[in-house]
C-alpha cells in the first residue's frame, strides 16, 4: 500500500523500476496476488476505513519548484511501458484493479485542490453553467497592449493587457476554421468547470485591430524558439494567420492569466515530490480516473499532462491543480476538424502498430478507410452513431485512465449525467457560433453523447444514490424501510416496468438475514403514494426483521455493528454489478443509520 501514497522506500523503488520492469512485475504480481488472496482477512467495510479530509491538501506549504517534464520520456513511459504493463497485468485481466484511494465511505470524493462539487451536487442554473468560472472579460473598448507574441506552433496569438491592467493570453483560429477551436475551448472549459474541475476564465473576444498597441518591452519567439524584441510587423503577421469577421474585426479566445506562481504541469501518475499536500499518487485519485468519462463525452483527445497546470496560490500558500487548453475538444482538432482515428486509437498505439508491422501492413483498423465531412464548418466533426464509450481513447494514454475501474467510471458518468439540455444549450451559446444551425447541432450532439455515455456506464453498475432509511417497530417486529433513487430510471434509460431488484440484507452479529426481490413498477407505485423525490420515483425496500434479534449486545465491535444491504438491478441488456449499502447498528432504541455505499 505504501507504494500508492507518499513516502516509503518501496514507492520510490517501484517508481524507478516502472518503465523497465513494469511488464515483468505485472506478470509476477498477478499469481502472487491470487495466492495471497486466500489467506487474506475480510476487507474492512468502507465506513470503518480511513476517510479523506476535505481541503486537507490546501494547508500552507513552502513554494514548490517549477518544473517541465521531459515530453519524450513521458510519452515513451506511458505509450510503450504502460501499454505492455497493462497487457500483461493478470489483475486487470480479471477486472480486479485497485480501487481509487481518496474515496469516501459513500464512494465519492471530497472537495480539494483538485476538484470541487458543483453541478453534480446542487444543480446549477443554466446561466451559472454558461458563466462558468468567469468574472470580467477583456475590455475591448480601449487600448489593448500587446506585451508578448507567439507566431509559431499550433495556436499563434498574443499576450495582451487591457485598460484595467488585466492580462490575457489570446489565441486565434487558423485560416479557414474560424470559430472551430475558440468555440470548443469556451464550451468545454465551462462544462469541465461545472463538473467540478479547476479551469481558467476563457472568453470569446471580438476586437478591432486598431485597438492593439505594442508595448516597447514586448518579445516574440523566433523560428528557433529564442525570444527577440517584437515589432509591428509581428503583430500583423500573427493577425494574417487567422480570418477576420465580415465586419473587419477579429475573433479569438482570451484566457485570463491565473493568479499564482506557475509550477508547470502535473502528471497523471506519481506525486509532486516537493508538495507535502500531494499525498495520493495521481493514478489512484478518483477525480483523475473518472476524468476519462468527462473526456470521452467531450471528445477531449488531447487530455495529457501538457494541458494541465499547477499554480502556487499565496496566501495561504498551496498548490491548486488546473485543466487548461480545450482547443482540441468536441469536433475541433485545433487547426482542423477531428479525424476518424482520434478518439479511437492512440497517436502511437503499441499493439495495433505491432500488428501492422508483423502483418506487413495487411492489418487495418476500421477508421483507416473512412472519410468524414465536418458536421458544420464551425463545429468540426464529432461522431455520434460511431461513438462507443467502452472503446474511446485519447491521443496519448495516461496512467490514471489506464487504472480506471468501473466504480471510477460510474462516478465520472454521474458528472456527465448531471447536465440537462437547457444547461448544454446555455453553454454552447457562449461560443457565439455564426449560425443557429451550428448552435443547435452541437447542443444536440452533446445531449446524444451524454445519453450514450451514461447509458453504458450506469449499465455496468446498479446506479443507486440518495439512500434514506426509516426504522420502526410494529407489533414486536422491527421494520426497516430503505429508499433510494435509481439514476437509470431518473435519466430515462430504463423503465420501471422492465426493472427488478434482487436484494439481500445481512447482519451476522445479530443473526439477521433477509432475501427477496422487488419490482421497479411496484416500487414506483409505492413511491407515488409517498410523493416524488428529487424529480424521480424513489424505490423502496421494506425489511421485516425477527424481533428476537433486537436485543443489543454491548460487546459488539465497530465491525460487528455494520450490516449490509446488497441490491442488484436486473434489466434486459444491463447486467450491472451490485451495489452495497452499509448500515450501522446503534441499538434497539435508535436502530440503523446509513453509513456507506459502494457500487
Amino acid at each position: 500500500m505504501r507504494s500508492w501514497t507518499r513516502g516509503g522506500t518501496s514507492g520510490v523503488v517501484l517508481e524507478r523500476l516502472a518503465p523497465r520492469w513494469l511488464a515483468v512485475l505485472a506478470v509476477l504480481a498477478g499469481p502472487m496476488a491470487l495466492a495471497l488472496a486466500g489467506c487474506a482477512t475480510a476487507p474492512t467495510p468502507p465506513p470503518l476505513q480511513p476517510s479523506p479530509v476535505e481541503y486537507a491538501d490546501t494547508l500552507p506549504i513552502h513554494p514548490p519548484a517549477s518544473r517541465m517534464p521531459n515530453q519524450v520520456k513521458e510519452l515513451v513511459k506511458v505509450a510503450i511501458g504502460g501499454e505492455i504493463g497493462e497487457a500483461f497485468s493478470m489483475r486487470k485481466g480479471l477486472e480486479q484493479g485497485h480501487e481509487a484511494l481518496n474515496v469516501t465511505p459513500f464512494d465519492d470524493v471530497l472537495n480539494s485542490a483538485w476538484f470541487e462539487h458543483r453541478n453534480g451536487s446542487i444543480r446549477l442554473a443554466p446561466a451559472d453553467v454558461a458563466r462558468g468560472p468567469t468574472t470580467t472579460g477583456p475590455d475591448t473598448s480601449a487600448a489593448l497592449t500587446v506585451i508578448g507574441g507567439k507566431s509559431q506552433g499550433i495556436s499563434p496569438g498574443f499576450t495582451i493587457r487591457d485598460a484595467s491592467g488585466t492580462v490575457f493570453r489570446v489565441k486565434f483560429d487558423p485560416r479557414g476554421n474560424l470559430h472551430l477551436a475558440s468555440g470548443a475551448g469556451v464550451v468545454s472549459s465551462r462544462l469541465f468547470w461545472a463538473a467540478g474541475y479547476n479551469t481558467p476564465e476563457d472568453y470569446i473576444m471580438v476586437f478591432d485591430a486598431s485597438r492593439l498597441v505594442l508595448d516597447p518591452g514586448a518579445e516574440v519567439a523566433d523560428d528557433l524558439g529564442f525570444e527577440r524584441p517584437m515589432v509591428e510587423g509581428d503583430v500583423q503577421a500573427i493577425l494574417a494567420l487567422t480570418d477576420p469577421l465580415p465586419d473587419g474585426r477579429y475573433l479569438a479566445i482570451a484566457s485570463k492569466q491565473l493568479p499564482g506562481k506557475d509550477l508547470g504541469p502535473f502528471l497523471f501518475h506519481g506525486v509532486r515530490p516537493d508538495d507535502p499536500n500531494d499525498y495520493y499518487h495521481h493514478e489512484h485519485r478518483r477525480e483523475l480516473r473518472g476524468l476519462y468519462v468527462m473526456s470521452e463525452w467531450l471528445n477531449h483527445v488531447d487530455m495529457r499532462y501538457e494541458n494541465s497546470l499547477d499554480l502556487f496560490v499565496s496566501p495561504p500558500g498551496f498548490v491548486r491543480h488546473y485543466l487548461i487548453d480545450f482547443a482540441a475538444t468536441l469536433g475541433s482538432g485545433t487547426v482542423r476538424s477531428h479525424r476518424p482515428r482520434e478518439g479511437v486509437e492512440y497517436n502511437f498505439d503499441f499493439w495495433p502498430s505491432m500488428l501492422r508491422i508483423f502483418s506487413l501492413g495487411f492489418f487495418t483498423a476500421g477508421w483507416e478507410d473512412r472519410e468524414v465531412q465536418p458536421i458544420d464548418p464551425s463545429v468540426g466533426w464529432m461522431p455520434v452513431e460511431e461513438y462507443d464509450p467502452a472503446l474511446w481513447k485519447a491521443n496519448w494514454p495516461n496512467r490514471a485512465f489506464n487504472n480506471m475501474t468501473v466504480r471510477d467510471a460510474y462516478w465520472g458518468a454521474k458528472l456527465v449525467g448531471s447536465f440537462d439540455d437547457q444547461q448544454l444549450r446555455a453553454v454552447v451559446e457562449q461560443a457565439r457560433y455564426p449560425t443557429r444551425h451550428a448552435t443547435d447541432t452541437l447542443t444536440r450532439i452533446l445531449a446524444l453523447r451524454r445519453d450514450r455515455t451514461i447509458g453504458y456506464w450506469y449499465g455496468r453498475v446498479t446506479p443507486i444514490e440518495n439512500v434514506h432509511l426509516m426504522n420502526a417497530v410494529a407489533g414486536g417486529t422491527e421494520v426497516l424501510e430503505v429508499s433510494f433513487e435509481d439514476l437509470g430510471l431518473s435519466a430515462g434509460i430504463w423503465r420501471p416496468e422492465e426493472t427488478r431488484y434482487a436484494y439481500r440484507f445481512e447482519h451476522p452479529a445479530r443473526s439477521v438475514s433477509v432475501r427477496g426481490e422487488l419490482s421497479g413498477e411496484e416500487s414506483r407505485r409505492a413511491g407515488e403514494q409517498a410523493g416524488r423525490a428529487a424529480g424521480s420515483w424513489r424505490q423502496v425496500v421494506r425489511l421485516a426483521l425477527d424481533s428476537a434479534s433486537q436485543e443489543d449486545r454491548p460487546d459488539l465491535s465497530d465491525r460487528e455493528r455494520i450490516a449490509t444491504l446488497i441490491i442488484a438491478a436486473q434489466r434486459e441488456g444491463a447486467d450491472g454489478a451490485r451495489a452495497t449499502i452499509y448500515l450501522r447498528w446503534l441499538g434497539p432504541a435508535e436502530g440503523y443509520l446509513v453509513a456507506g455505499l459502494t457500487h
